[in-house]
Order: C-alpha cells, then sequence, then structure tokens
C-alpha cells in the first residue's frame, strides 16, 4: 500500500491540466468504407428462439449432476433447428457451445441437451427477456461500429474489420473474439441500475457501473484491437512495456470515436478522472522511487493493469482510493505526449512499429 507520505493534490491548483489536447486523429476526416458497414450479427435471437421447441421446462437449480430426458418432439425440433445454426454461423455457434459449456459444467454434452437445460431454466429465461427488450432496436449500435471502423479502415490501412455478433450465455462470457469476429454478451450491458447484477456470482459493485449499453460499442472495439494487435513483449514485458501498450489501445479507441467521451473508454467518472488528473505527478513519481516501472514480477502487473476496485498501490486509506488501472492512464497519457511531439508518426506506424515502449517514453519527454 501506498505510504503515508503520499501527497493528494488540491484540485485547484491542476486546473490547467484538465484541458488535455485532443488527439490530432479526431479531426481527420475520414471515408465511407462499404466493407465498413455493420450489421450486428443477432445470434442471441436466433439462439434465444430455440425455446420455441421446448413444450416442458426441464428443472430449476444447478445444472451439474443432472440427468435429462428431452421429450422426443423437443429433441427433434432442436436437432433441426441447431442444424440450421450450425450451417449459417459454423465457427461462431461453435464458440457459443463452449463458452456456454463452459458456463453450464456441461461440455461433454449434446448441444441440444445443453441448450434444453439452458433454455429452459427459468432465471435464464427471464433475463434474457430483459436483454430481448433493451436490445429491441440495435441501429444506434450499428451507426457507431459503422464510423468507427470506417475511421480504422481510413487511419489504419491494414486495420481487418470484424463481423459483429451479440450473444446471450448466461453471464458465460464477456467479449470474445475470434479471426473474424468479436462476440459480445448483451446481457453484460442492461444498465448501472439493472438490479439483478447484484445477484451475479462475479459482478462486484465497483463493475456495475460500467455495465451498460454506452459501453458496449468501446468496449467490444477496444477487446477486438487488443486482439489484433497484442502485446508482444517476451513473457509479456514489464509494467512500462504494458502501460504503454494499453495506452496505445486507449489512444487508438479515441481517435476512432471522437464523438464519445474519452472518460468512457476506461470507464471513469468525473471524479476518477479529476483524481488521475490531480495525482499524475505523484502516481509517477511513486513508481519510479519503488522501481516498479521495470517490474516483470506477474503479480505486481496484475495489481495494476486488471480491473479491481481501487489501485491499492496509490490509495493509502478510504478517503483517498485510486481508480483501477490508473497505470493504463499515464500510458495513454505518454501516447499522447508522444504522438503530439511526432506529428509524423501515424496510428499505422503506432501500432505495427512503434514497440520499444522505453523510447516511446523518452521521446514524449513526459514530464508530469
Amino acid at each position: 500500500m501506498m505510504k503515508k507520505s503520499f501527497k493528494f493534490i488540491p484540485f485547484i491548483l491542476l486546473v490547467a491540466f484538465s484541458c488535455n489536447k485532443q488527439n490530432r486523429f479526431q479531426q481527420i476526416a475520414t471515408q465511407d468504407i462499404p466493407e465498413a458497414q455493420t450489421e450486428i450479427i443477432r445470434m442471441d435471437k436466433e439462439i434465444y428462439q430455440l425455446d420455441q421447441c421446448i413444450t416442458k421446462p426441464a428443472r430449476t437449480g444447478n445444472y451439474d449432476m443432472l440427468t435429462v430426458n428431452i421429450p422426443k418432439g423437443d429433441s427433434i425440433c432442436l436437432s433441426e433447428k441447431i442444424d440450421a445454426i450450425k450451417a449459417k454461423h459454423g465457427e461462431r455457434f461453435q464458440l457459443y457451445l463452449y463458452q456456454l459449456g463452459a458456463m453450464t459444467g456441461a461440455q461433454d454434452i449434446h448441444p441440444s441437451t445443453l441448450l434444453y437445460l439452458f433454455l429452459s431454466h427459468p432465471a435464464y429465461s427471464d433475463l434474457y427477456k430483459d436483454c430481448e427488450k433493451e436490445y429491441e432496436d440495435v441501429s444506434d449500435l450499428e451507426k457507431d461500429f459503422t464510423n468507427a471502423f470506417s475511421r480504422a479502415k481510413t487511419l489504419i490501412p491494414s486495420f481487418r474489420i470484424p463481423k459483429v455478433c451479440t450473444f446471450f450465455s448466461g453471464f458465460a462470457e464477456y467479449i470474445a473474439a475470434d479471426s473474424s469476429s468479436v462476440y459480445v454478451s448483451v446481457e453484460y450491458f442492461l444498465g448501472a441500475n439493472y438490479e439483478n447484477y447484484k445477484y451475479v456470482p462475479g459482478i462486484y459493485d465497483y463493475m456495475i457501473p460500467n455495465l451498460k449499453r454506452e459501453k458496449l460499442v468501446p468496449d467490444a472495439l477496444y477487446h477486438w484491437i487488443c486482439s489484433e494487435y497484442p502485446i508482444t513483449n517476451e513473457g509479456g514485458g514489464n509494467l512500462l512495456d504494458n502501460m504503454i501498450h494499453y495506452g496505445k489501445m486507449l489512444y487508438i479507441e479515441e481517435a476512432l470515436l471522437p464523438q464519445k467521451d474519452k472518460k468512457l473508454f476506461i470507464g471513469y467518472d468525473q471524479g476518477q478522472w479529476e483524481w488521475c488528473e490531480q495525482n499524475e505527478k505523484n502516481m509517477w513519481n511513486y513508481l519510479r522511487e519503488h522501481n516498479l516501472l521495470f517490474s516483470t514480477n506477474s503479480k505486481t502487473i496484475s495489481d495494476f493493469i486488471y480491473p479491481a476496485n481501487n489501485t491499492k498501490y496509490f490509495s493509502d486509506d478510504n478517503q483517498h482510493q485510486a481508480p483501477s488501472q490508473a497505470v493504463l492512464w499515464l500510458g495513454w497519457k505518454i501516447v499522447s505526449q508522444y504522438m503530439d511531439r511526432n506529428e509524423q508518426i501515424t496510428l499505422e506506424e503506432l501500432l505495427t512499429d512503434n514497440k520499444d515502449a522505453q523510447m516511446i517514453l523518452a521521446q514524449s519527454n513526459y514530464r508530469p
């Protein structure tokens, strides 16, 4: 934990720092790219329409230790419709079945049985009805994806535009990506006021403010960029490598979604953002003084870069809780300053050529 000597700077002294320079790529006009036109593949709807085959619920309770006999008519109906979905979606459907099997602990049973158990469970049925209501119309999301992918293809010519698929997994998976598609579980985006989140194992209070529709496009885009441009340092690199790498991802996201509030990308509210602005210098000094920037300790790196209730190293008591992933905010600032000082560098080069974190830090002339 951070020592009591950590000084919290009054906000009034940092007004000048709160007006960050705008990402220079946000103002670049981009083309309308035909291949970027995005129509969301609603596999969640197709899957849940299979419940029309179910005449009798299997049971309530847990999935394990269950031997179930599906009514013959239900089984025939499910098999026929599942074959049609397989033919249409191929690997997408196989990924869905894998995630669903992992969630239920029933990976080895037949898809018809697996889906029968899932779809006939009343808790999941009620949950999907809420999803269906919230996502009856996704035209706004399709427009945001289309704009982001058009900007990406213009600003990063090698960028591969994915298919976007929504599915319903009963909280088995948040967002996933394969070689051609990004998959979003709609039940994770029902709104911060969705009352049932507090009953879901694995969903903690600090996560709930970001489980909202506004986060769906930014989070899906971020996951796709991270999957396409993974960190390549041996062993995952040191803390600075991770800060700069994920700072790049946030900078790219900012460039591709210029109409969005940048706080949305890192999932901060106004108070959390201001905390980072107020304590930027202190956070940086702490990392340097404790020789953490070049740490390769996996536990230390995880503590800093993965979502949590707060960044414990920067929190000294209950009144001064540092936001989770604050080092990624620092990495984002370093990358932004590096790109401002090197206006000849393109987004393509930032992603594919400039992989030396120490060089980026040095050339940024970062002095918080």
